[in-house]
């Protein structure tokens, strides 16, 4: 684990500008969007506007952004250029695969939430129960995560089909579990961390709470999260046997 959280903060060290550039391509609309609504459009259905947003850049624009970083990832790894617009139009041609594959796990992910819609005022007995049962759901859906981690390299690197892909996911990560979860548990507490003292610090601090503030603070925390993107990619590479180039690759 400690030497794929080493090799993942390399890479996003090293290629800092290139995952900067893939990561704001979508974010940076996204995050100006989100929150020049909250300063200048606040609403009555402010929260579920923004989650709706959130959502959607998740499961539509996401995947590409992914797909180039992915692309990337794989030149960089061979010892190739990885330019801007290269990347870009090599995840263009996987965004429809792997943006089906990501619709169909944010409905597993939003099954927790669907069932306690569903318990939510119901009777003492009926909620315990539900509670129970949607604890045994999330527990099953971690393990699910953790046993498909792979899937979004299998499909852009690999060419699986959004249908057929998972198999192969599984036996990519097959004796690596652990340390998936590991390492992915490390990265969400270091992102979530970050999140939430930025946060405190953005309200206490006088005159901090501002929209190209928030932007800016947003926009960071996003080229954050791509350590999860470069974290599964190793995952998937190292099952590959490919040797690392002789030279570095510039971008």
């Amino acid at each position: 684990m400690r030497a794929v959280l080493g090799e993942t903060f390399r890479l996003l060290g090293r290629h800092l500008y290139l995952f900067t550039l893939l990561s704001l391509t979508v974010w940076l609309p996204v995050h100006v969007l989100l929150n020049y609504l909250e300063f200048f459009e606040p609403g009555e259905d402010a929260v579920g506007r923004a989650l709706r947003i959130v959502l959607t850049a998740q499961v539509v624009l996401d995947p590409f952004v992914v797909s180039a970083m992915l692309s990337a990832l794989a030149r960089i790894k061979q010892g190739v250029p990885a330019g801007y617009w290269q990347v870009l139009a090599e995840g263009f041609g996987a965004w429809p695969r792997l943006m089906l594959v990501r619709f169909m796990i944010l409905w597993v992910l939003l099954l927790p939430s669907l069932g306690w819609l569903a318990v939510y005022g119901a009777a003492p007995a009926i909620q315990l129960m539900g509670g129970l049962v949607l604890l045994a759901v999330s527990v099953a859906i971690v393990l699910l995560l953790v046993r498909f981690a792979v899937v979004d390299s299998a499909v852009v690197l690999g060419g699986g089909s959004p249908i057929t892909v998972w198999r192969q996911a599984a036996e990519l990560t097959a004796g690596q579990r652990w340390t998936i979860f590991g390492t992915a548990t490390v990265i969400f507490a270091l992102i979530f961390g970050l999140a939430v003292v930025g946060g405190q610090l953005v309200r206490m601090v006088p005159g901090a709470n501002h929209f190209v503030v928030r932007v800016l603070f947003d926009c960071a925390l996003a080229v954050g999260q791509s350590l999860f993107t470069i974290a599964l990619f190793l995952f998937y590479w190292r099952r590959q046997g490919i040797p690392a180039p002789t030279e570095p690759v510039a971008t």
